[in-house]
């Protein structure tokens, strides 16, 4: 890897975590001397991230951090609250509807529910740093959760299902695609509605079993959002190169 994009990356890693939309880069002799390069090269840097569209160069005034995705991680643990706060951003959630429903053959097809379960709709429009970022549908059991559509008014949902009702939930899978955001979903966004969302459908388990309580389908600005995959290398056999 050439100096400049080791560079870039080390950049990168810092705005994400330090850095916040309108704030400035330290000067270029600054970090130049930082990182024992010449100006030459940490330009070279720098233009890569320019062109990634995180950094704006602005005459006179320096270089300004510019709106960027969130880093967003698909494991095993689907707890949108808790993972950005752990980045340093804040959240809120708010229930915006609720209803119940009965699972037909195409939504067991999707969601490993059976037919004709009691289904508990609850969406949640989430915020993050006091901007509409995603809108999640929970497809929930009903007879799981008892009382739900009552208690739960906002937050964590599957911090307040572990706290309330005692059961962890996790992703069992994830299907991710981008689609063209439908009127509703545009006006809760506050986004157009010729640019794309990334849609996230997941089927949650309670932990340590096979039994799906929870299937959702999250919508998420794809200006706000980029995802992390990473595969679980150790289950490899041995001598089997990773994906």
């Amino acid at each position: 890897m050439a100096v400049y994009e080791d560079v870039a990356q080390t950049l990168e890693q810092e705005i994400r975590q330090n850095l916040a939309c309108g704030d400035y880069l330290p000067s270029e002799a600054e970090l130049a001397r930082r990182f024992s390069i010449n100006r030459h090269t940490l330009r070279r840097a720098v233009d890569q991230l320019v062109e990634a569209g995180m950094l704006l160069r602005q005459r006179g005034k320096g270089t300004l951090v510019v709106e960027h995705a969130l880093e967003y991680n698909i494991g095993a643990r689907a707890r949108f609250s808790e993972a950005l706060e752990a980045l340093g951003h804040a959240t809120f959630s708010e229930v915006i509807s609720r209803r119940v429903l009965f699972a037909d053959e195409r939504f067991s097809r999707a969601s490993g529910m059976p037919a004709g379960t009691p289904i508990l709709q609850v969406d949640t429009l989430r915020s993050v740093d006091g901007k509409p970022a995603n809108l999640i549908s929970h497809y929930l059991r009903r007879e799981a959760f008892p009382g739900l559509e009552l208690n739960y008014r906002g937050g964590s949902l599957h911090a307040h299902i572990e706290e309330h009702h005692g059961i962890k939930l996790l992703r069992k899978q994830a299907l991710i695609s981008a689609t063209l955001p439908n009127q509703r979903e545009a006006d809760f966004l506050q986004y157009p509605r010729h640019m794309p969302v990334l849609v996230v459908k997941s089927n949650n388990v309670r932990a340590g079993t096979d039994e799906v309580l929870e299937y959702s389908i999250s919508r998420g600005r794809a200006d706000c959002f980029e995802f992390r995959i990473q595969p679980r290398i150790t289950d490899l056999p041995t001598g089997e190169p990773s994906p």
